[in-house]
């Protein structure tokens, strides 16, 4: 009921019902409740495609900053590795001098090369340091050519469809507080963002220069945004089923559609699936006589009313598969990716400065012709270089994360029998467990979502081991991620992903047949 006060409908639900009760048929033909359900159906359709329109802003956003990112990044990267390599140089070049000039006697000369080759190391590592903790991304904000696009406005929730902005305006079962306040204050608490504060708000329209944690945080609160805005899509949902009629037949009815000649195999799944079988034929067999009355009205009321059931229902799961994906991607692996970089210069300059520092002292240590003195800082530099390459080749496998999410849909993909909370739906599960059109082995989507995984090899994980897919699906059992589990999640989710919108071409072909 909360989703048709969104939509401005409650007054033509309430009415409907009451008819329904009164009746006792939930699929009333009368004209009224004909009147009543096409008003309802175009404010669900409307509120549907308002939230694909919020989400696709959003994900120009987020692709744009993710770009700028990662352009960013590679750049960083590149400069690291000028400073490493540079370090590397000098190290060979004054290590390869100074035993030649002691093999000709000049002593004094090789403990200034020492001293050098210290300093310069020292040096160098800072400035790469330094350049971690200033270094910004260039042209940040988006060019005029994608100013239909991209606008790069702080992230404050504002400029959103006009359903979708009283969708946040309202309050969420057993809140105290709208759902924009409940982002807001989510913001607050993960993000340390204070939304009141535009400034906070990491928006990049006039900005020439910005470090890679703002867009970082950008992307979070774009991906968080989006994840707030497909929720509707769960109250739309609820809304249909409230007010859907109920087909005749049973599941598992054979009927003169299912094998029309006229019809696709992706129609005849699709009604098969949505139990309307004999009503399509119906309809079909009125639209052939070029019959119009007042019953195709209703048959083509209800082929859309489950067409746009049906829909929800995918477009729900696939918003489940789409919020893990951005989990994953922008805070699970990017935090693991982020401590491997950071970790892996940590020990490259520290390598650096302490070899540098060892070797100042050794330098001084020579010229004061202490030389078994200065050769025993030598052999501490180098136990302790020995230490830190060690560490560094750990590193290069990257860290772990405490697992801080419940199973995801790749659980009961993968046949892992999650807790029920974590299943598909019903229908999402018949979806999954169909035998798909054109099928001549007459596996179901699920098996042949494992088998091409498996066979095709797309993970770099063995997938027949069962601690393996329960690392991948997030089960209990499973407690610290890595790198290489998360991009390996990523992948099997975007497959599942598509598999699941799939169901959207069948639905436009079922419709343009029954138009």
């Amino acid at each position: 009921m909360q989703g048709a006060d969104i939509l401005g409908i409650r007054a033509h639900v309430e009415r409907l019902l009451v008819i329904q009760a009164q009746t006792g048929d939930p699929n009333n033909q009368s004209e009224e409740t004909l009147l009543l359900k096409s008003l309802i159906l175009q404010k669900i359709l409307r509120g549907v495609l308002e939230i694909r329109q919020a989400c696709n802003k959003i994900d120009l956003e987020l692709a744009y900053a993710y770009d700028v990112m990662k352009r960013e990044q590679r750049r960083e990267a590149f400069i690291f590795e000028l400073f490493n390599l540079a370090n590397f140089a000098q190290l060979s070049t004054f290590y390869t001098l100074e035993p030649f000039v002691r093999q000709h006697n000049q002593f004094v000369m090789s403990a200034i090369f020492t001293t050098t080759s210290g300093s310069l190391g020292t040096t160098i590592a800072t400035l790469s340091k330094l350049y971690a903790h200033t270094a910004k991304a260039d042209h940040v904000a988006p060019p005029k050519v994608l100013a239909n696009m991209v606008d790069g406005w702080p992230v404050d929730t504002e400029n959103m469809p006009p359903l979708v902005n009283r969708f946040l305006d309202s309050e969420a079962i057993d809140s105290k507080g709208t759902r924009r306040e409940e982002l807001f204050a989510t913001w607050k608490t993960r993000y340390h963002v204070d939304a009141s504060k535009k400034g906070e708000l990491c928006g990049i329209k006039d900005k020439r220069r910005a470090s890679i944690g703002l867009l970082s945080n950008r992307i979070l609160l774009l991906w968080s945004l989006r994840t707030c805005v497909q929720d509707f899509d769960y109250d739309l949902l609820a809304l249909i089923k409230l007010v859907k009629e109920h087909p005749a037949e049973q599941p598992g009815s054979v009927h003169s559609y299912s094998n029309s000649s006229s019809c696709s195999a992706n129609e005849i799944e699709v009604v098969r699936l949505l139990n309307i079988e004999s009503e399509v034929n119906e309809l079909i067999g009125l639209k052939q006589n070029n019959i119009n009355n007042a019953r195709r009205d209703r048959l083509n009321l209800l082929v859309l009313e489950k067409a746009l059931e049906g829909s929800l229902e995918l477009q729900a799961a696939s918003d489940k598969v789409d919020d893990e994906l951005n989990y994953n991607y922008h805070v699970v692996l990017s935090s693991l990716l982020a401590s491997r970089a950071k970790w892996q210069q940590w020990i490259y300059n520290l390598n650096f400065i302490q070899s540098g520092i060892m070797g100042i002292v050794a330098g001084r240590l020579y010229l004061s012709r202490w030389s078994w003195a200065g050769d025993k800082q030598f052999v501490i530099s180098g136990g302790i270089g020995t230490g830190l390459t060690t560490l560094s080749i750990l590193a290069m496998h990257g860290f772990w994360r405490k697992v801080d999410t419940g199973p995801n849909s790749l659980a009961e993909t993968l046949n892992l029998h999650p807790a029920d909370e974590y299943r598909f739906s019903p229908f999402v599960s018949a979806f999954l467990n169909d035998v798909p059109p054109g099928s001549t082995d007459g596996k179901t989507r699920r098996e042949i979502l494992n088998d091409a995984w498996r066979k095709n090899r797309v993970t770099t994980m063995n997938l027949n081991r069962t601690k393996t897919l329960e690392a991948l699906a997030d089960m209990p059992s499973h407690k610290l991620d890595t790198i290489k589990i998360a991009t390996n999640r990523n992948v099997l989710l975007e497959s599942l992903k598509k598999d699941l919108e799939s169901f959207q071409f069948e639905v436009l072909e079922l419709l343009r047949t029954t138009e």
